[in-house]
């Protein structure tokens, strides 16, 4: 994904404010926008004094100082109102809206632009103003505030304190790995796209799903070139597809709005793992599998220092309900009843894969070299097909409940050996962090 060009509107002190901003590193400045040209210190252009042709070029303009009165004069003047972006030091993003020529109520946040017709577009819009605001936190953040963030977030969500110079379970050992252990080897391994390279040199071409294109932008992907049924993704995050199992109902702009709004989201920011923060976003179609989406079992295993230790298989998705099951076996694949309280147990027995030793073997090729990492396999039909390599799985939380308890989760972090620590990767702003000892 490109950086997205910009003019930016304001006085001289919110242009300084702008600039000092972490977030302005995500745009490139075309030209920089003032009603008093005399009294800015750099080159200032009135917005009269630019040809029309300029603003069909730029991706966005950014008004500081939350100045909605030129912003809307602009908007009169046939100005696309997605192009429009305001910001203030303060709050930073701000919304603003309006209503399509059928009546669908739009929003414009950020240079993004989302039709709200339903809940789920309003929790959508919600997603995505959280995000890209603690983004912009984030990225302002001392990298010497990452190790007390992650101890703060560790509270909250496991109910104890963490204390980077005395780590003993899987679940405090996982946050030191966000941040001593985000290596140039796990972000080429976690970007969907990169990936493919090295599973295919490690284990087989043969066990990738197909892919049908990558693009930076959606704008870009010719869907005349595609098949009626495929799955579009984000390669550098969670969570970010989109599945189109008929091309003639597809909804392109909804399809539009959401990879978009991906596409501007730094994944690492949200809980600090950050080897997401150096993948190049990007845009990639694979085959559709039928029943990949639904009825299909993943099969995951937990993998310590470069041997797979126990597996979670988990089916019977149930996207709507938000619904699943799990259960956990050996590597004989014997049930240990239940590890991590996030999904019931199955109520029925599942039965060993057919490729079953190919996976462990495949398991144990794709994680030779890691102190964790979870390997994930399909098996569509009999055919075992790779999924995806997870570095910090669920971030490295997982509550204490019935099941998982703090004599489990250490039981576990007695697996997990530190490697030695390597800098945390810098956001575009701010320096290096040291470690604190591991013990």
């Amino acid at each position: 994904m490109h950086k997205k060009k910009i003019l930016v509107y304001g006085t001289p002190d919110s242009l300084q404010r702008f600039f000092s901003d972490a977030v302005s590193r995500d745009f490139e400045v075309v030209a920089l926008l003032g009603t008093e040209p005399e009294k800015f210190p750099v080159k200032v252009f009135a917005p009269q004094a630019l040809p029309d042709f300029v603003f069909d070029l730029i991706d966005g303009i950014v008004f500081t100082n939350n100045d909605t009165a030129a912003a809307n004069l602009l908007i009169k003047q046939g100005i696309a109102p997605r192009k429009i972006i305001l910001w203030d030091a303060a709050q930073g993003w701000k919304m603003f809206g309006g209503q399509d020529t059928d009546g669908t109520k739009v929003v414009y946040f950020c240079g993004l632009e989302f039709h709200i017709r339903d809940k789920a577009d309003e929790d959508f819009l919600g997603e995505t103003v959280f995000r890209l605001q603690n983004q912009r936190q984030v990225k302002n953040l001392s990298p010497q505030r990452y190790a007390a963030v992650l101890a703060q977030i560790y509270q909250r969500r496991m109910g104890r304190p963490l204390d980077f110079n005395h780590l003993t379970t899987f679940t405090e050992k996982m946050q030191w790995l966000k941040l001593y252990d985000s290596t140039l080897l796990k972000s080429r391994l976690t970007d969907k796209y990169l990936v493919r390279r090295w599973v295919a040199d490690k284990i087989g071409q043969e066990y990738l799903i197909p892919l049908l294109g990558v693009w930076n932008d959606f704008d870009d992907i010719d869907f005349n070139e595609l098949p009626d049924q495929f799955v579009l993704k984000c390669n550098h995050g969670s969570g970010m597809n989109v599945i189109v199992r008929d091309k003639k109902t597809f909804d392109k702009q909804r399809a539009r709005e959401k990879i978009n709004a991906w596409l501007d989201t730094d994944f690492a920011t949200m809980l600090l793992e950050l080897h997401y923060t150096r993948i190049k976003r990007k845009i990639i179609a694979e085959k559709y599998i039928e029943n990949m989406s639904d009825g299909v079992i993943d099969y995951k295993f937990h993998c310590f220092n470069g041997t797979p230790e126990f597996l979670q298989v988990i089916g019977d998705r149930d996207y709507a309900k938000h619904t699943r099951h799990q259960k956990f076996c050996d590597l004989d694949y014997n049930d240990i009843g239940a590890m991590f309280d996030d999904y019931p147990l199955f109520p029925y027995y599942v039965p060993k894969p057919a490729e079953f030793e190919k996976m462990k073997s495949f398991a144990k090729i794709l994680s030779e070299g890691f102190s964790y990492v979870r390997v994930d396999f399909y098996e569509i039909d009999g055919k075992l097909l790779f999924g995806e390599m997870t570095f910090t799985s669920d971030a490295g939380y997982f509550p204490y409940k019935k099941t998982w308890t703090y004599e489990k989760d250490a039981e576990v972090g007695s697996l997990l050996t530190l490697p030695e620590p390597t800098p945390p990767p810098r956001f575009e702003s701010g320096g290096t962090a040291s470690a604190p000892c591991r013990s």
